[in-house]
């Protein structure tokens, strides 16, 4: 793994910068056994150089998200009420006919930016994707959509120096049992992100403030 550095627009993320996102997140109560498969993988993340995004107590999803779209074509403090206002009614309108679903994620994975969990079955995600990409290109142009997010994750920690991966894939193998767990998607969140770099840690940390919920379906 290498030290994880986030992008804007494929340039490096001014310190504090926040930026809109479409996030789907995990929820207490609804999907503890995703929750309690992190909760598992924490110590172990917690030898290597990885800054973990789950809460570190158990059912506390802390900065778990499964990233849906980066609405990349401006930084939020670029939008006012009225954009934020037609990105939310936007959302709304292209998701009240698209189903609530339930995926599964895992297993735990080491890779180059941390650790995550790969989504599979991945068919209804990235049709969820698709729907989010008309919106929001609906709303605010082609120039929204700047990144690709690569296969659909969650990601377990972001990276603050290099190291081996495979030291940490062979104990997460060994240690992680079960490996797979449940994902519930019937909403999505419009989500305030900012990437803040930590000199204390060596590397970068994530914060957002909520902009809206969406249901899934009317």
């Amino acid at each position: 793994m290498e030290p994880f550095v986030p992008k804007f627009q494929g340039r490096p993320w001014v310190s504090g910068m926040r930026v809109l996102h479409v996030y789907v997140l995990p929820r207490p109560g609804v999907d503890d056994n995703l929750l309690n498969l992190v909760e598992t993988c924490r110590p172990i993340l917690d030898n290597y150089p990885i800054d973990p995004q789950c809460g570190g107590e158990p059912n506390d999803a802390g900065l778990l998200h499964l990233t849906v779209e980066m609405l990349a074509d401006a930084p939020s403090a670029e939008y006012d009420e009225e954009a934020l206002a037609d990105v939310v009614e936007a959302l709304r309108s292209e998701l009240a006919d698209v189903s609530a679903f339930t995926t599964e994620v895992g297993p735990p994975i080491g890779n180059v930016a941390g650790a995550v969990l790969d989504v599979w079955p991945e068919a209804d995600t990235v049709a969820l994707i698709k729907r989010v990409r008309s919106a929001i290109r609906k709303s605010r142009g082609e120039t929204v959509l700047q990144h690709s997010g690569g296969r659909p994750h969650i990601s377990l920690g972001y990276s603050y120096d290099a190291a081996s991966s495979d030291p940490l894939n062979s104990e997460l193998r060994n240690k992680v049992t079960p490996r797979r767990a449940t994902l519930v998607v019937d909403r999505v969140h419009l989500l305030d992100v900012a990437f803040t770099f930590d000199e204390g840690l060596g590397g970068w940390r994530m914060a957002w403030e909520p902009v809206a919920e969406i249901p899934l379906g009317r």
